[in-house]
């Protein structure tokens, strides 16, 4: 289960190092309110003008 665990924080300090690069170049070339999205093969960049969120009168458990 260490092993796991050890793996786990591993991968998410990898992760956190490869964002860095896009985080900086969103907070130098945008404003606080966007958002960017990657996957495999794009990314993209999205602005979000309106929200309501935790809408969840409709969700069943």
């Amino acid at each position: 289960m260490e092993t796991n665990t050890q793996e786990n924080k591993k991968k998410l300090e990898e992760l956190e190092e490869a964002a860095k690069p896009l985080i900086k170049y969103l907070c130098e070339n945008y404003h606080p309110h966007v958002t960017a999205i990657v996957t495999p093969t794009s990314v993209e960049v999205m602005e979000g003008i309106q929200a309501v969120p935790n809408i969840t009168e409709f969700v069943v458990d």
